[in-house]
C-alpha cells in the first residue's frame, strides 16, 4: 500500500478499520464529485502553517469545502502572521511532502510541537478522508478513530470553528 509504514502501524496498533483508495492522480486535486460521493466520507483539508518567528508549528484540519478564517485565527493565537510552513520545515517536524500533509503527520512529530486545530463541524461527519502522508493513496477512517489517532499522537489538539475562529485560545 502506498503511504508511510508509521501510518499503517499506527491504525494496526489502534486496530482501525480504514477503506484504502489509490489513483493515478493525486488525491488533493481530485475534482471529481462521483469518486468522493462513492466513498461517502468527508474529504479534508490540512494546512501545515508556522507562526511570524517560524517557532510554532499548526496543523488546520478541516472540510476541504469550509474556508478557513487565517486571519481570525491569527488574531486569536497573537503569534503574528502565519504563513505556509516550507518543505524544510515540515521535513523537520511532521516528514511529509506538500500536499500530502494530514492527521497522520502527527505520528511523525516525535517531539509534540505541532498544534493542532481541527474545525468541529467534522465531528459530525461519519467518516473522514486523509492521505498516508503520502500522494496517490487515501485512507478513510471513522471520526471516532480520527479522535483516536490525535490522541495516540501526543499533539495537542482543539475542536474550533475555523471558519470564524473565534474559541481558539492562545
Amino acid at each position: 500500500m502506498i503511504g508511510q509504514e508509521i501510518v499503517y502501524k499506527a491504525l494496526a496498533d489502534l486496530n482501525i478499520k480504514f477503506e484504502y483508495y489509490e489513483s493515478p492522480r493525486d488525491f488533493s486535486s481530485e475534482d471529481d464529485g462521483a469518486f468522493w460521493k462513492r466513498i461517502g466520507a468527508c474529504r479534508c483539508k490540512n494546512l501545515f502553517m508556522r507562526n511570524h518567528k517560524g517557532n510554532q508549528h499548526y496543523l488546520l484540519i478541516s472540510d476541504y469545502y469550509r474556508d478557513i478564517n487565517i486571519h481570525a485565527i491569527e488574531h486569536k493565537l497573537k503569534q503574528g502572521k502565519l504563513s505556509f510552513a516550507s518543505q524544510e520545515r515540515i521535513d523537520k517536524w511532521i516528514k511529509g511532502t506538500i500536499g500530502a500533509i494530514s492527521v497522520f503527520s502527527l505520528l511523525n512529530d516525535t517531539e509534540n510541537h505541532t498544534i493542532a486545530f481541527i474545525d468541529k463541524s467534522l465531528l459530525n461527519k461519519g467518516h473522514l478522508t486523509f492521505l498516508p502522508n503520502q500522494l496517490n493513496a487515501l485512507i478513510s477512517i471513522s471520526t471516532e478513530d480520527f479522535v483516536r489517532i490525535l490522541d495516540y499522537s501526543g499533539n495537542r489538539y482543539e475542536f474550533v470553528d475555523l471558519e470564524v475562529a473565534d474559541e481558539i485560545e492562545a
